[in-house]
């Protein structure tokens, strides 16, 4: 996990700016940490098909 939180953090870097804030690494930094967490839970099969997903949220919103 720490190697990860450098490389997103060096990734960030190269794309920062002069004009660039510290919300902006923050706002880019949870970015990259939600993509990891989503490739991790594709990889571990836990993803819904769209048909899944509309079944879902219907029931939600009864």
């Amino acid at each position: 996990m720490e190697t990860k939180l450098k490389e997103h953090l060096i990734q960030i870097a190269g794309r920062l700016t002069p004009e660039s804030t510290l919300e902006d690494v923050y706002e880019q930094l949870s970015l990259l940490a939600d993509i990891e967490i989503s490739e991790q839970q594709e990889q571990k099969g836990q993803i819904l098909t769209q048909s899944e997903v509309e079944k879902q949220s219907k029931e939600w919103v009864k």
